[in-house]
């Protein structure tokens, strides 16, 4: 794992690549094709025009809210929560995983993860192909462009959890700010969050 600190940019940002190995890698994306996708009209969160699935509790996009409780999160990501708890990425045993595919052409809107519902770090894998994610600061407009490479994990704490959006292009080539380019192809993601609160259903 080589680990890389934007936090003389943004403060809360490091990239560590290498994070899963390719065996991993494989065995994880066979695990979510085997199961349920929802988006492009599926069930939950059709309005969705990307295909996701979520683990842990139920988080709708429409309302911005938990709807359900799914129970624990499943086996196949039981090594990388281990990775991260030893790593001490996150203050707590993450609780909702939101699995999102990309497919060329297809990306996500500058936005930041409900603050008020999941907890102060965001951390995501990047499987099958790299990208690079924008982070735009809500108040000055600062912007840094980085390549998130396949394998690697981005963890966004402080300042690039809660002050800067984050997005990610429907280009089929991204250039970072470095001027790294990279060819998109299906790039699938596991998002691990955590929560504030204890819900009520």
């Amino acid at each position: 794992m080589r680990t890389t600190d934007y936090s003389n940019q943004i403060p809360g940002l490091i990239l560590i690549e290498d994070f899963v190995g390719r065996e991993e890698e494989a065995a994880m994306i066979d695990a979510v094709d085997d199961n349920q996708w929802c988006g492009l009209g599926i069930s939950p969160n059709p309005e969705l025009k990307r295909r996701t699935q979520q683990y842990g509790h139920l988080f709708s996009y429409r309302y911005r809210k938990v709807l359900e409780e799914l129970g624990p999160l499943p086996e196949f990501s039981s090594a990388i929560v281990d990775r991260i708890m030893k790593q001490e990425l996150m203050p707590n045993v993450p609780n909702h995983l939101l699995v999102n595919e990309y497919n060329l052409g297809q990306g996500i809107m500058p936005h930041t993860d409900a603050p008020a519902l999941f907890g102060p770090a965001i951390l995501s894998l990047s499987l099958l192909s790299a990208c690079v994610m924008k982070f735009t600061h809500v108040e000055t407009g600062h912007t840094l462009d980085i390549l998130l490479p396949r394998l690697s994990m981005v963890v966004m704490t402080g300042d690039s959890r809660y002050k800067y959006k984050h997005s990610i292009s429907k280009d089929h080539i991204d250039t970072a700010s470095d001027g790294t380019t990279v060819h998109r192809d299906r790039r699938v993601s596991f998002t691990f969050r955590g929560e504030h609160h204890v819900f009520a259903f």
